[in-house]
């Protein structure tokens, strides 16, 4: 579908909670980047999904997938246990988790002509959404607003999953990869953003909910540094 297609079609889906979104750049450490990516390209084994999501109803479009975790299985399957999760562990690590639902990795193939593929939302409830982007391409993310997330390599999404988004299909590259988390939270880990040289975001809606929580860990932190020396 095209933008106004999408847009018209964002109308008909439910919003669970706020609509909001913040984008932070050259997220992981490179070589942490590097390692992601090497294992994604190399090392990983996809499925083939029928269907992009379950408004998806071309019958034309399929991407593949891997599901690393799913706190809605049995505990003893909750984690994929023939893929190496320490290159997630390590990304969810910088997340500000307080339980995880979810890690997808999505493999969309590339085509003739972009297009956006059908709105979703990925729960019927709210859920934290953090979209990590493994390569540069021309496939943005749409959000319902009609924002678009330029795909870049090395770049996370923070949004309320629960309101509706689209990918969308590269022309200019094979592939595009992202890894998708869900979770109850609030963003990003003030932690990591103290140890970050960027530590705001290049990108971020008005009503941005942890914006504030982050800058008032961020000094917290600051603070205890300074009385510890």
């Amino acid at each position: 579908m095209n933008k106004n297609e999408f847009l018209e079609a964002c109308k008909k889906e439910t919003f669970y909670g706020d609509f909001f979104y913040a984008v932070y750049d050259e997220f992981l450490p490179w070589q942490e980047f590097g390692h992601m990516k090497d294992y994604m390209e190399s090392e990983m084994g996809w499925i083939i999904a029928p269907s992009i999501n379950y408004n998806d109803v071309s019958n034309n479009d399929f991407y593949m997938v891997n599901s690393i975790f799913n706190n809605e299985r049995l505990a003893r399957d909750q984690w994929n246990t023939s893929t190496n999760v320490e290159p997630f562990t390590a990304l969810a690590s910088k997340l500000y988790i307080n339980a995880l639902m979810r890690i997808k990795c999505n493999f969309y193939v590339s085509a003739k002509e972009h297009y956006i593929h059908a709105p979703h939302i990925d729960y019927a409830y709210y859920t934290v959404g953090a979209l990590f982007f493994l390569s540069d391409c021309d496939a943005p993310t749409y959000l319902a607003d009609g924002t678009e997330i330029e795909s870049k390599a090395n770049r996370i999404l923070i949004f309320n999953s629960a309101t509706p988004h689209s990918s969308s299909a590269p022309t200019n590259v094979p592939y595009r990869m992202t890894i998708n988390f869900n979770y109850f939270g609030r963003g990003i880990n003030p932690i990591y953003l103290r140890n970050r040289p960027r530590s705001q975001p290049t990108m971020v809606s008005e009503n941005y909910p942890f914006l504030d929580d982050s800058l008032n860990e961020l000094k917290k932190l600051q603070t205890l540094d300074e009385s510890s020396n």
